[in-house]
């Protein structure tokens, strides 16, 4: 949704506001790698979902505790990395219901020394779109759980995320018993007047961008930069979310282009004697 506004919204003057919930989740940024990123005991567990989004920035954890935000607006020079044309709107409204916060010089809204939100940008060069999440009453266990480091060595190229110390608003504040209400009050608060009625149309290519893009491996894991993974003796070598080389102290079969899924790896491995071991390193 948020890409095809980017790509389609006639701005003008105004700016657009999105606000959503979404589902328990890991979302990468464009140019992270997901072996350095995720904890894999998510992964294989098939505990929460992963996306990877258009923007990019740090990995993140989103749930129904979380409020993320979306403002679209007209590009010009100007706006690019300025995250604080976007971002005081947000400190401002905080600041109307009691909530002092502020931006600190990673251009993350804190409050109590504590990181509330983080932001990333993404430009067409035709309209803008600056995004973040917003802790209201996350699940905080989770969200340090599933992006602590795995107990392998990553070697890649790819953005690393930063780590910050984070809180939910709901320490602070207790006007918001739910990210609906602190939905409804934040578009108030920011002036949202009128609203955007998405066409049945809008909401096809939506569903194809979804469908051929977003929910695809490709997207998801390919886009990972290429990755080596070193662990109890073996290594392993990933491009476009597909295993290039295993080198190993153990028996090991020929991986090449599998995959770098568990379920993929556990299938190519089904017939082999030492897959058990083999995949326990891995894992």
């Amino acid at each position: 949704m948020e890409e095809f506004l980017v790509r389609n919204l006639e701005c003008g003057e105004e700016d657009y506001l999105l606000l959503y919930v979404n589902e328990p989740s890991i979302v990468l940024g464009k140019n992270q790698s997901i072996y350095k990123e995720v904890n894999f005991e998510y992964l294989r567990n098939g505990q929460l979902k992963l996306a990877r989004r258009i923007t990019g920035g740090g990995t993140v954890y989103h749930d129904g505790g979380n409020l993320n935000f979306s403002i679209i607006s007209t590009f010009t020079e100007s706006k690019v990395n300025n995250y604080r044309y976007f971002n005081q709107r947000i400190v401002g409204a905080l600041g109307s219901a009691g909530v002092v916060t502020e931006m600190d010089t990673r251009n993350n809204i804190i409050c109590l020394g504590k990181k509330i939100s983080g932001s990333a940008q993404f430009t067409n060069r035709k309209n803008i779109i600056s995004h973040g999440t917003l802790l209201l009453n996350a699940d905080l266990q989770t969200l340090r759980a599933c992006l602590k480091p795995n107990p392998f060595s990553v070697e890649s190229k790819a953005v690393s995320s930063v780590n910050s110390s984070v809180m939910n608003l709901r320490e602070v504040t207790s006007k918001f018993p739910s990210v609906y209400e602190f939905s409804s009050y934040l578009s108030e608060a920011l002036g949202a007047d009128k609203i955007y009625e998405f066409s049945q149309a809008d909401l096809t290519e939506i569903e194809a961008l979804r469908n051929e893009k977003f929910k695809t491996f490709e997207w998801i894991y390919g886009r990972s930069p290429a990755t080596v993974i070193e662990k109890a003796g073996t290594r392993i070598e990933v491009a476009d979310g597909l295993i290039t080389s295993v080198k190993s102290d153990v028996e090991t079969p020929d991986l090449s282009g599998v995959k770098y899924e568990y379920e993929e790896i556990k299938k190519a491995l089904e017939k082999f004697p030492g897959a058990s071991l083999l995949l326990k390193r891995i894992y």
